[in-house]
């Protein structure tokens, strides 16, 4: 008799989708700071340079590969190596070599496209190298006067960054990881772009004000979504959800969170201690599943068959159809 292979030794997970990550908090990166990062499954140099522009690049200098995040310079709009002082602009471009004239044509880095948005520093990926085909929606409400100064927190989840963002397409889950009484009542939607997908859900009242309440959701690509709970007239929370796709099986989670002032002494903190609290339901799931490439769909899995035809743009190789049962 012939056995079946372990699913957890053959899965094959799936590439990084392309979009914008984040890497630090934008407080974490002061003008002339140079950080190593990993995200990607890459080992990436993150600086900014003296006019406060953010850079990322790949680490390993062309020349003799030592890491330019460890031990690296800021100089003026450059980057210096801390092996033999080669110099890169925030392009990638080797700017100068000190002992010598004249620059090897091959003397580049891989830079990466790099922003600033809602507090956060964010590259943008894309695994054949293309130029951004967004850019990251600013939630204004993280600078409104009228909302509570954010609230940021971060984990680090063992599961591929699919996975967690498909949470955000699944209120089944809310019924039997969540404890809620029943699934709540959903719809989903996409933009006409086909690009922004939207979750709108009646949910019961577990979020600190012990109310029903409604909640709408964007996802604008794996890893990168808000969650608008909104509790009645003055009583709103706001949730930015990014990610940091450290490798395939490991995602470092950003959270962002603010609730309106009115509610803010009330039952803001709880509200906001309630959501991150939750994530401690996921968490276990997240850690010990596969990630099904051609999962078996029922008829009532209408909103998770949706992500998945949707999340396939995301993707340069495309994904199986899924399967239905």
């Amino acid at each position: 008799m012939s056995l079946i292979a372990c699913e957890s030794t053959t899965n094959v997970l799936p590439n990084f989708p392309m979009g914008w990550y984040s890497l630090a908090l934008s407080s974490e990166l002061q003008i002339g700071d140079v950080k190593s990062v990993h995200a990607m499954g890459r080992e990436l140099v993150l600086y900014r340079t003296r006019s406060g522009k953010v850079a990322v690049a790949d680490a390993y200098c062309p020349h003799l590969g030592a890491h330019l995040g460890v031990n690296g310079h800021v100089l003026g709009e450059t980057i210096q190596c801390p092996f033999h002082g080669w110099q890169f602009n925030t392009d990638g471009s080797c700017d100068s070599i000190p002992y010598c004239d004249k620059v090897p044509r091959s003397a580049a880095l891989q830079s990466w496209p790099a922003c600033e948005a809602n507090g956060e520093v964010y590259m943008w990926y894309h695994e054949e190298g293309a130029d951004p085909q967004w850019q990251v929606p600013v939630v204004t409400q993280f600078t409104d006067a009228d909302w509570t100064t954010p609230r940021r927190v971060e984990f680090e989840i063992p599961a591929h960054v699919q996975d967690i963002a498909e949470n955000s397409c699944d209120p089944v889950h809310f019924q039997y990881v969540h404890s809620q009484n029943e699934t709540p009542v959903s719809e989903i939607s996409i933009d006409e772009d086909g690009r922004t997908m939207h979750l709108n859900a009646e949910m019961e009242g577990t979020q600190g004000l012990g109310i029903k309440h409604h909640l709408h959701s964007e996802i604008h690509q794996p890893g990168l979504a808000t969650v608008h709970q909104n509790f009645g007239p003055g009583a709103e929370l706001m949730l930015l959800n990014t990610a940091q796709p450290v490798s395939k099986n490991m995602t470092r989670m950003r959270w962002t969170l603010a609730v309106t002032k009115p509610i803010e002494d009330v039952a803001g903190d709880k509200a906001m201690e309630g959501i991150i609290a939750g994530l401690s339901d996921d968490a276990p799931i997240w850690a010990n599943k596969v990630h099904r490439r051609k999962p078996v769909f029922c008829s009532g899995d209408e909103t998770l068959m949706t992500y998945r035809k949707w999340v396939r743009q995301f993707y340069i190789e495309q994904y199986p159809e899924t399967s239905t049962a």
